[in-house]
């Protein structure tokens, strides 16, 4: 008889064939470019023909343009928090207000311009198109699908040249669905290397991957940007390194302390006296201007600028006070006046109370004041918290228009803060110079040391510890009278000490001689236009010397 072959041979054959169609399968469909387009609109997300996308910065922005009658609008409040903080809605007269160099331009929605419509939210939007002609930002709008691609950052931005045509992909990979097409030469936004895709941002404001080997990245960062002359605002710039001390007058009596109280102050050579605060809603003030204070600081080789502050512990809603127009020109026409009559050299604004709703018309009277005051050569001054809770003072807008920034560089702990601590450590100091500087120039830029410190009384069982302000000599006596033994404390910058007792610890970190050169350092290191100290008669003289060898150093 015949034997009978195995079939075992053919059947492994058979699934090795497989297995290598297989395979062969996985690896085409892993690695075959699609060809397939995604649909853009839900790329943006746009559900209906009457949205735009809003792509700020190589980033797709979640907020939605609004298209009417084929124009493209977007909300006040998207293009004050992105785009330009300089328009402002004047909800009281129902009017954009935008302040230029040239003077101030307004729109209603009623004017036919169509600058400005009133959503059915009630709330005003800005055409994209007037946003565009009035801001100092490159931005373009697009159609299918409707789109505004703004840029507001230029320098430290990492760019790519094309250099052959390449598909913009959602996802990296060749499978991933196409975006759009750049072509060689372009140049695009480089975001992210992921080894043989790179993330980038088109011109046109797609964010996706290309092949990392269509691309060379450029050595320069940044891309060019020129500001048009019409959004340049003239400002004071002094030629000297700015001193600026405090000087706490709560009466009209008390302008006859300043003999006392810039006495041996060398290096000194700004004061800035509490004179001005809001004395009702409609912007009147309490002054305590004096023309003979600002004569007796002349002859000593100061100048004079006049504090308007709103941490006085008046009822005066701040916020209330500068939504009114009228308010905002009364409080204006009056500084301007007495300043002309005393003599001061410029006007250095305090307000501290301003909260996140109110920015607006904050940053619109400081636009008004500037330009009142620049006529009158007076400079203007704003005081500032460390930007890390106060982003929405927005002090990259306050720059554009007002003289000099000045940073509050203390009250790291307050007397409500829970737990004890320094009020101004060295790196609590240097992040909000960093910070700020990422926003304003150096040259505009004068940073705040305090001759204050708190003592701390933290009695065992109680949760919230006690404190007091101190002078610098009354801080010397708190360590003496508690027996606390201090020491130099380089992560702080600081000379501090603690010291237990039966019921509490007693604990302080100075503000002395020492700490206060390390803060006056960073001025130096960071190029900045000045210093400055809250407040004058907190002091001891000897501290002086150092500030006088920061003038000196040129």
């Amino acid at each position: 008889m015949q034997k009978r072959r195995s079939p075992l041979p053919i059947i492994i054959c058979l699934v090795i064939i497989a297995a290598i169609i297989g395979i062969g399968g996985f690896f085409i469909n892993r690695y075959t470019p699609t060809d397939t387009e995604m649909n853009k609109n839900e790329y943006y997300g746009l559900t209906s023909e009457e949205e735009a996308a809003l792509i700020l910065n190589g980033q797709v922005l979640e907020e939605k343009g609004l298209v009417v009658d084929g124009t493209v609008y977007i909300s006040y409040s998207d293009v004050w928090n992105y785009l330009n903080s300089g328009f402002y809605w004047d909800a009281q007269a129902g009017q954009l207000m935008l302040t230029l160099p040239s003077g101030t331009l307004t729109w209603t929605p009623e004017d036919g311009s169509g600058a400005v419509i009133l959503g059915s939210d009630g709330n005003p939007y800005i055409s994209a198109e007037c946003v565009k002609e009035n801001s100092d930002i490159d931005l373009e709008i697009y159609s299918e699908p409707n789109r505004v691609v703004a840029r507001t950052q230029w320098d430290g931005v990492r760019t790519a040249t094309v250099t052959e045509t390449a598909q913009v992909r959602y996802r990296g990979g060749p499978r991933s669905e196409i975006l759009t097409e750049v072509q060689a030469g372009d140049t695009v936004v480089f975001q992210e290397d992921l080894s043989d895709w790179c993330q980038v941002a088109t011109s046109d404001g797609y964010v996706g991957y290309v092949e990392s080997s269509t691309l060379t990245q450029n050595e320069e960062t940044g891309l060019p940007h020129e500001t048009d002359e019409k959004f340049q605002y003239q400002k004071i710039s002094l030629d000297h390194k700015i001193v600026l001390g405090w000087h706490y007058v709560g009466s009209q009596e008390g302008n006859s302390s300043l003999s006392e109280v810039i006495a041996g102050a060398t290096g000194l050579n700004t004061i800035s006296p509490t004179w001005f605060s809001l004395a009702d809603g409609q912007g009147n003030l309490i002054s305590y201007a004096d023309s003979s204070y600002v004569e007796q600081a002349h002859a000593a080789g100061l100048q004079v600028w006049g504090l308007l502050g709103d941490v006085d512990g008046s009822a005066v809603n701040t916020g209330s006070v500068l939504s009114s127009a009228e308010a905002r020109a009364n409080i204006i026409q009056q500084l301007m006046q007495i300043a002309a009559e005393c003599g001061m050299d410029g006007i250095n604004v305090d307000f501290e109370s301003v909260r996140e709703e109110s920015a607006p018309q904050y940053l619109q009277f400081l636009k008004e004041l500037c330009a009142a005051a620049h006529q009158q050569n007076l400079i203007v001054s704003t005081d500032n918290f460390v930007p890390t809770y106060t982003g929405y003072y927005k002090r990259a807008e306050q720059a554009k228009t007002v003289d000099y920034i000045i940073i509050m560089g203390y009250d790291e702990h307050t007397a409500s803060s829970e737990e004890a601590g320094s009020v101004a450590s060295l790196p609590f100091v240097e992040q909000g110079i960093a910070d700020t500087l990422a926003e304003v120039p150096a040259e505009q830029v004068i940073n705040a040391v305090p001759f204050y410190t708190r003592g701390w009384v933290e009695t065992f069982g109680s949760t919230v510890p006690e404190s007091q302000t101190l002078s610098m000599d009354e801080a010397d006596a708190f360590v003496t009278e508690h027996g606390i033994e201090t020491y130099w404390d380089a992560s702080v910058g600081q000379n501090v000490g603690s010291v237990e007792t039966g019921d509490a610890r007693y604990s302080i970190w100075l503000e002395d001689e020492q700490s206060i050169a390390e803060k006056v350092n960073l001025a130096s290191e960071y190029n900045l236009a000045g210093v400055a100290a809250w407040r004058l008669g907190f002091e001891r003289q000897s501290v002086w010397s150092v500030f006088e060898d920061y003038v000196n150093q040129g």
